[in-house]
């Protein structure tokens, strides 16, 4: 199984949702859903990219008092990895907060380098304090407690993906980045970071080209003879 060593990441920094979108569809010929769906976006964190192994996390809505188990989430804290990032399905609920700044800080203290959900957070100011990367989709201030709670993790998760639902399962590599999330396999993350990093070398020239290039259409069309399509 693919692990992520520290070269990889550094190799992975450099690229964007594009390149890597394009090596999974058309290199690759994926079929499997992998692009989590749009609604779910950066609400804070200062680089461009994250990236990190998946840790999966259920939740479900609780409808009576009898029914909370607030220890299993302080249980799956020390499960929590170094550079692992976290991946919460919210079962569907749309009602809370599923995050906020104190679990963004434990999180982080366990080492997590992140969280996507397909919910929403609270604590947002806080949460840019600390330097954590949020993806949501939605932030209000609405606790969770008694409502809404982690009941299991470590297992495969189904969210909702642009293309049909999107499998994570634990170890699969997360890449996110202000155009989207996508969760790669982790058999083949290996082979999605070469040919994304073949075509990122190819766009960089293919940007240099348009650069030196005058804008007029003869040239644009000599161009394109030469490079090919972009």
């Amino acid at each position: 199984m693919y692990q992520l060593n520290s070269k990889d990441i550094k190799l992975f920094s450099k690229l964007y949702a594009g390149v890597i979108y394009d090596a999974l569809v058309f290199d690759l010929n994926y079929k499997k859903p992998f692009l989590l769906d749009s609604c779910i976006k950066k609400v804070s964190g200062n680089k461009k990219n994250y990236i990190g192994s998946a840790f999966t996390c259920t939740g479900k809505t609780v409808k009576k008092t009898s029914e909370i188990k607030d220890h299993i989430r302080i249980e799956m804290f020390k499960e929590f990895f170094k550079g692992c990032f976290q991946v919460i399905s919210t079962g569907g609920d749309d009602t809370v907060a599923h995050f906020g700044d104190i679990s963004g800080l434990i999180a982080k203290k366990f080492g997590a380098i992140g969280v996507v959900m397909d919910g929403n957070t609270r604590d947002i100011d806080l949460l840019k304090k600390n330097n954590f990367p949020v993806f949501c989709k939605d932030i209000f201030p609405v606790d969770a407690y008694g409502s809404w709670q982690i009941i299991d993790y470590g297992k495969p998760i189904i969210m909702k993906g642009k293309k049909g639902s999107v499998q994570v399962n634990q170890g699969d590599i997360i890449f996110a980045d202000s155009d989207a999330v996508i969760c790669i396999h982790k058999n083949i993350a290996k082979q999605v970071l070469k040919l994304s990093l073949t075509r990122l070398k190819r766009e960089n020239m293919i940007r240099k080209e348009i650069k030196k290039t005058s804008l007029k259409p003869k040239n644009i069309h000599k161009m394109y003879k030469k490079i090919g399509r972009w």
